[in-house]
């Protein structure tokens, strides 16, 4: 077996050099929660890690007019911990307080959950809602696609060979803007997802959007925008199990997977009724029981 080497360049530009280096498998590591159990296990074997935490860049957690940037870099504790950044991104922060436990979220990042492409991943779905981008960088420059594009099955993705993520970046929230986030696991405390979701509802631009993960290989993105004026649980239901394909395993069965689908999106659209416990802030958008009752939809706990 080779020995395996290990580098941690200055910058973005020395990380994409030595990618792209023939010499070498390369394997990128941030948190490494990851990557070092794949090692320990073989199923990676890298002749060279390059640590990216050297490139100052991929530290960046910034808020501007265009919106939120999260580097490569930046841990998930950080996230919950600058809340002016954060403010507006409610689904996205309560995932990530959902996600692993303390000291986890101390060397985990927000890039390596969504790269991994896990279908249990806890912060893509608000992502998904939230019309976040990938950027990535390559030795024939920069590229941004959707969250929704960039994972395309099971850890599986659209990033190249030679490529490195960079940022994930999230449009600015529009006035008013409310998303919540839900999640069903085994146990209480830290646990993968048997299934999770995240909603968001956004007046200024008349957005209404649910998206689900954990029950197929890729997230499932419903659009609702239609049903703007009338949110109705029972259709957002129906039209999101269109898009899901769970399965059987050791940790929950198709037919409960579904049924846990349909019980967080009764609670999540009487969360945005009532403002509340799914992850928004804002004042009551009216109504709570008026719109959830014309769906025949009943509120489970």
């Amino acid at each position: 077996m080779t020995a395996l080497r290990y580098a941690r360049p200055g910058s973005t530009a020395a990380i994409v050099e030595l990618m792209t280096s023939r010499e070498h498998r390369v394997s990128l590591l941030a948190g490494g929660t990851d990557l070092l159990a794949q090692i320990r296990s073989r199923l990676v074997r890298p002749d060279l890690v390059l640590d990216i935490k050297g490139a100052e860049e991929l530290h960046q957690l910034e808020r501007d007019a265009d919106g939120l940037s999260i580097g490569a870099a930046v841990i998930l504790n950080r996230m919950i911990e600058e809340h002016e950044v954060m403010k507006g991104h409610d689904a996205l922060v309560q995932a990530v307080r959902e996600l692993a436990s303390y000291p986890i979220r101390n060397r985990a990042t927000l890039v390596g959950n969504v790269s991994n492409a896990s279908p249990c991943a806890d912060t893509v779905p608000p992502l998904c809602v939230m019309g976040a981008m990938v950027e990535m960088l390559g030795q024939f420059g920069r590229r941004q696609i959707p969250v929704t594009e960039f994972i395309v099955g099971n850890r599986e993705t659209r990033l190249e060979h030679e490529e490195l993520v960079t940022r994930v970046t999230v449009p600015p929230p529009g006035h008013g803007t409310w998303s919540g986030f839900r999640k069903r696991k085994r146990v209480k405390g830290h646990d993968l997802a048997l299934a999770n979701a995240a909603l968001l509802h956004d007046p200024e631009h008349r957005r209404l959007r649910l998206a689900v993960g954990s029950c197929s290989p890729r997230p499932a993105l419903a659009v609702l925008d239609d049903m703007f004026d009338r949110p109705d649980a029972r259709e957002a239901i129906r039209r999101i199990q269109d898009g899901i394909h769970p399965i059987d395993d050791v940790r929950a069965s198709i037919e409960y997977r579904r049924d846990m689908v349909a019980v967080m999106v009764r609670q999540l659209f009487a969360d945005m009724q009532s403002g509340g416990a799914g992850g928004g802030s804002r004042q009551q958008v009216g109504g709570r029981s008026k719109h959830l009752q014309s769906s025949g939809a009943e509120v489970l706990s």
